[in-house]
């Protein structure tokens, strides 16, 4: 019905080995109609619908991975000095020191000083915005926005987002942001990446640097089994640079940020994650996102989810929840089928 929302995207891989475990593209379909005897009238309604069935948005719809990407400028911060594990830095709703003064999330309220934990698990602009403004400032304390998107670009590079993820199908080009420091230490600016690219970020994130080139495929082989290809995943980064501590402190946040939300309450396996809310037009909703891993300790699984004008970052938080719960108790599936959709409203809206 191309209804909003009416599409979402999502990849789940084993940050341990880079192999993607699922990958799913919503509105979906059912291929067996299309295999053997094509079901004429069942293509036609899929191919000419305005829900447009047949694009990938897992691997080839791409936004702006809005708070989603504090985890990478918290890396770039901490490990390029302009920030520490004990560096706190106020928020008092309104960013002032550029115009137009762009806004936290809470405004007009506040949170007050956080440092880099607190503001991961709170996602607050102001606190991202001034590292975007602190990575362009040079030794004299001038402000220069192409600086600081250099730097931010730098790690973007090493997490992969200058480059599709390795995945065997169809996948659209990403894009680093190329206007506005400040802007985009929080995801926006020009930011552009799919889910797939989004979900590698995170894997890397959750295994505390190792870059993969993401795989669908575990083997080729032959009709009497023989090998033909082994499709292993290879490293394409090892992020050697980034220090035990600054990964400690972005995994602190994560943890902190799932278990202070209510969505995830009651959860038999601990989680890190990041929501995430993309803007991106005055007249449509916004695009929301969920980026998480667990078991928290020890790393299984790593999640991406988009819903496309999602209106909150809470329903994607929700479907990496239930990922989770699935994942690690088969049997919950059941259950889960026979519940319900929620209810729109404002929760988790602008994270």
């Amino acid at each position: 019905l191309a209804l909003e929302p009416c599409s979402a995207g999502a990849v789940v891989t084993n940050p341990n080995t880079g192999e993607v475990l699922a990958c799913v593209s919503y509105p979906g379909y059912d291929n067996n109609r299309l295999s053997n005897v094509m079901d004429r009238p069942y293509y036609v309604q899929l191919s000419m619908g305005m829900s447009r069935t047949f694009y990938n948005r897992a691997t080839q719809e791409k936004t702006a991975p809005g708070s989603t990407y504090k985890m990478l400028s918290s890396v770039a911060s901490l490990t390029e000095g302009v920030i520490n594990g004990n560096s706190y830095i106020s928020c008092s709703g309104v960013f002032d020191k550029i115009t137009p003064s762009p806004k936290c999330w809470i405004y007009p309220s506040a949170h007050g000083s956080l440092n880099v934990v607190g503001a991961l698990q709170h996602s607050c602009n102001d606190f991202f915005y001034e590292v975007g403004y602190r990575l362009g400032q040079d030794s004299n304390g001038n402000y220069d926005s192409d600086t600081g998107l250099e730097k931010l670009a730098k790690y973007a590079k090493m997490f992969g987002f200058d480059q599709t993820s390795g995945i065997e199908i169809p996948e659209s080009q990403p894009q680093i942001s190329d206007f506005d420091s400040v802007r985009s230490a929080i995801g926006q600016g020009t930011n552009n990446y799919t889910v797939s690219q989004i979900n590698r970020y995170v894997t890397a994130v959750a295994n505390r640097g190792t870059v993969y080139s993401l795989s669908l495929i575990d083997k080729t082989t032959d009709s009497n089994g023989k090998l033909i290809k082994d499709y292993t995943p290879e490293v394409v980064n090892q992020m050697d640079e980034i220090s035990s501590s600054t990964w400690d402190l972005v995994h602190n946040g994560m943890e902190s940020m799932v278990k202070s939300s209510s969505t995830f309450a009651g959860m038999d396996i601990s989680m890190g994650g990041k929501t995430g809310t993309a803007q991106y037009s005055k007249i449509h909703a916004d695009n929301v996102l969920f980026v998480g891993y667990a078991p928290a300790d020890s790393p299984e699984i790593s999640i991406a989810v988009r819903i496309a004008n999602g209106y909150a970052s809470t329903y994607a938080a929700e479907i990496g929840r239930d990922i989770t719960k699935v994942y690690f108790n088969p049997e919950s599936a059941d259950e889960l089928l026979q519940g319900y959709a929620s209810s729109l409203g404002p929760a988790g809206a602008g994270d």
